[in-house]
């Protein structure tokens, strides 16, 4: 057991310090940025991103420790299933349960990076714990608990949703209704109700655009391509590790987890009918991957093949940081040199005032690394939080806007009589243009 404490802590502070010493990603910054507005939702997330980055607003001047409050959470997803499997499993399979999440890409090096995938994989697990407890102990109080936590994660990502399902499949399948208090399910509902209330009154005052938004994105594509489930399929295979994946599959687990079927299946198996419907990102099923990995430990095999998938992913991570911090190959990566590239782009608003940027990406991240105030100008790409705030339209007559040379206008511009002419030309890419009315 202290060998197990001494991970869980070592790996804390391991991520503690890379996460302070790695830039905001675009999308981070984009989060960052509605921590500067707070709402009771957003347009493209639940708020729960927004609210752990106001907490750690504090901590901004500790470089880019502002994700601490996330990572801290999604950290603590390991002490949740420590707390679903310790009185189920034996000692030398839950630590490989733990190297197998800190070395996964996504539950590992990826919970540095804040995204709603941090607190909505902890309100998952935190409901799994609760509703196991609730069948086995038949309190009320798990039930009010288990509300909270669904209500929470509905607050975190809108993927919480399947975890209805996936129980439902799991009480019927398994005949476990005996179990189940039927006022228990009453309060499960009514707290659920209360604890994701920010989500739905957003919703009702802006005309469910949330809701439509996501469904949309998620499952609303003309046509089909056979390379949306293609990709889909090889990509989990990939994430799991082709042999995690098999011991996944042929695992036989003994009758107090059968519930973990369920709720890692379930999520793969829901997207993977998506993926005839619309492409499907490689993180969205996040939340099956605890209880996948916790699924491979019961086949005999996954000891021995533990060293290969730490081998791979340890290799991957170590040539990540490496693209991170050594300034050479971050070009091997767009993603991984966006970051740093809207970081030197940052100091234009030094110069140019007020400054516009083109896309949601270059405008959160300006304002951020500057924190001077920097809005995406009304219409110019996807309609995104930024076109909800009255600053996306000039109120001066003069305004200037950086973008990526080719980028088109929007109409509006013309419509309104602004004329425009460069100021500066940033190699290779970016341009400053400068507008003003006659």
């Amino acid at each position: 057991m202290k060998d197990l404490r001494r991970l869980w802590l070592i790996s804390l502070l391991v991520k503690l310090v890379l996460s302070a010493l790695i830039p905001l990603s675009a999308d981070e910054a984009y989060y960052w940025v509605w921590a500067q507005r707070l709402q009771l939702s957003y347009f493209d997330h639940p708020p729960m991103v927004s609210w752990l980055f106001s907490i750690g607003q504090f901590l901004e001047p500790l470089m880019h420790a502002v994700r601490w409050p996330a990572v801290i959470l999604g950290h603590l997803t390991i002490t949740v299933w420590y707390f679903i499997l310790k009185d189920k499993i034996d000692l030398e399979k839950l630590k490989l349960w733990v190297y197998l999440v800190l070395f996964s890409p996504l539950l590992g090096f990826g919970s540095l990076i804040v995204t709603p995938d941090l607190p909505v994989v902890f309100f998952w697990s935190l409901s799994i714990l609760f509703a196991i407890q609730a069948l086995e102990q038949k309190s009320l109080g798990k039930y009010l608990a288990l509300g909270a936590a669904l209500g929470l994660g509905f607050c975190a990502k809108y993927h919480i949703v399947l975890f209805v399902p996936c129980l439902l499949a799991y009480l019927f399948a398994e005949k476990k209704w005996k179990e189940v208090r039927p006022l228990g399910v009453l309060l499960t509902i009514i707290t659920g109700l209360i604890f994701c209330a920010p989500v739905i009154l957003w919703n009702i005052q802006n005309d469910f655009a949330s809701f439509e938004f996501q469904l949309k994105h998620g499952l609303e594509r003309e046509g089909y391509s056979p390379s949306w489930t293609i990709t889909y399929v090889l990509g989990q295979i990939v994430i799991l590790f082709p042999l995690v994946a098999w011991a996944a599959v042929k695992a036989k687990v003994p009758n107090p987890l059968r519930c973990l079927i369920y709720f890692g299946w379930g999520p793969l198996l829901f997207f993977l009918l998506t993926s005839f419907r619309a492409l499907v990102e490689a993180n969205w099923p996040i939340i099956a991957y605890p209880a996948m990995l916790a699924l491979a430990v019961f086949h005999p095999k996954i000891r021995s093949w533990l060293r290969y998938y730490v081998f791979f992913w340890g290799t991957i991570t170590l040539l990540v940081i490496a693209t991170l911090f050594i300034p050479k190959l971050r070009n091997l990566s767009d993603k991984v040199a966006e970051p740093f590239v809207f970081q030197e782009l940052s100091t234009l608003t030094r110069d140019y005032s007020p400054l516009y940027a083109s896309s949601y990406q270059m405008a959160a991240s300006l304002w951020y690394f500057s924190k001077v105030p920097v809005f995406k100008l009304k219409g110019i790409s996807r309609f995104d939080f930024f076109d909800t705030l009255p600053e996306a339209v000039p109120s001066d007559r003069k305004f200037y806007l950086v973008k990526r040379q080719g980028n088109g206008l929007p109409s509006w511009l013309s419509e309104q009589q602004w004329q425009y002419r460069e100021v500066k030309i940033i190699s290779p890419d970016f341009v400053v243009l400068e507008f003003y009315k006659p």
